[in-house]
């Protein structure tokens, strides 16, 4: 059970023993009569979803035989706008919320044209939420919080177009399933907590995948598109959370032997979330997003640093969303084909 706590953010007197109780008690109805009071906000307590990880293994090609990656990832989300449809506005809770991730994966060339791609990673999850108290008027603060391992993803890819000195244009496809490893029953005070906050969904996803990538070897630039489908499965507390679509449109300039710049325009399509086969209002969305990046290459070794910046939002409903994200990553690649 992750820890959780309260905090009264004015200064208080000293109580009697039943104070703290009561006051605990009489602070998580105000919580519950505010979510109530505003409909939209009831189902949107599971609506604030941080970004898809950006992973170097499911934005290119198929390794090619014997060839193993292995990567570190690591990335912070900070959540504090909220939107209503495309319009920004106050959040009616006063909610912000924070997400790390850490991702290991790994990838190998099981052959010329044939890779497994595989990455697990530990998030840790917080939410606060802010109310007026009518009989105090103090501003009181509750805070959620879930940490853990989440959901594993393995990816099978196939290069249709290998990339040469000859033919600069690749394209690779793949499919695969996220496997529920990840809890999705973590609890606050006897209360299992919401699903966005959840280190694992508890339901089994299949993935679709295609990448493409064009490399203009006079200018140093390289193009790519790649997009990734997740139809999500239904977990044993009957909740579906919806089907998603994310493309990302990426740019790449090599600036000399080392070092290179990359600009990605990432954009999330998700569906509707269900919980027992009705529809929560205030899930699902499009999300447009730009993602600059700065490379550093070492032979093996790649190293990125990279930011996420929302460019566009239409949501369903009221929605806690991000407002920026910093990560980095680093990947080494070993040749284990045995040649020369």
């Amino acid at each position: 059970m992750a820890a959780q706590h309260n905090r009264l953010t004015s200064s208080s007197t000293t109580e009697s023993s039943s104070g703290p109780a009561l006051k605990s008690a009489s602070f998580f109805l105000l919580i519950l009569i505010s979510i109530l009071a505003t409909p939209e906000l009831a189902s949107a307590q599971g609506c604030c979803t941080a970004s898809a990880t950006s992973l170097r293994g499911l934005e290119g090609g198929a390794w090619n035989a014997g060839l193993l990656n292995i990567g570190v990832n690591y990335q912070y989300n900070s959540l504090t706008t909220t939107y209503n449809e495309r319009a920004r506005i106050d959040d009616p809770l006063r909610r912000t919320a924070a997400v790390s991730y850490f991702t290991l994966s790994a990838e190998y060339g099981l052959s010329k044209r044939v890779s497994i791609f595989g990455s697990v990673g530990f998030s840790d999850k917080s939410r606060e939420i802010t109310v007026r108290n009518s009989l105090t008027l103090f501003d009181e603060t509750s805070t959620f919080r879930a940490s853990g391992f989440g959901d594993m993803l393995l990816l099978f890819k196939y290069q249709l177009i290998p990339v040469s000195i000859t033919s600069p244009f690749g394209m690779a496809i793949g499919a695969g399933a996220s496997l529920p490893t990840g809890s999705f029953t973590k609890e606050r005070n006897g209360v299992q907590l919401s699903i966005d906050l959840q280190p694992g969904t508890g339901a089994i996803g299949l993935l679709g995948w295609i990448h493409a990538s064009h490399f203009f070897q006079y200018a140093g630039i390289q193009l790519s598109a790649t997009a990734t489908y997740k139809y999500s499965g239904v977990n044993l507390d009957g909740y579906r959370v919806g089907d998603e679509l994310l493309t990302v449109l990426g740019g790449e300039y090599r600036a000399g032997e080392n070092f290179g710049f990359h600009i990605q325009l990432r954009s999330r399509f998700a569906g509707l979330d269900y919980a027992n086969r009705r529809v929560l209002t205030a899930t699902g969305g499009t999300y447009h997003d730009v993602l600059p990046s700065i490379v550093y290459y070492d032979g093996p070794s790649f190293v990125r640093v990279f930011s996420q910046l929302p460019v566009y939002r239409n949501v369903k409903g009221i929605q806690l969303t991000l407002t920026y994200l910093l990560g980095v990553e680093y990947t080494y690649t070993l040749d284990l084909s045995g040649d020369d």
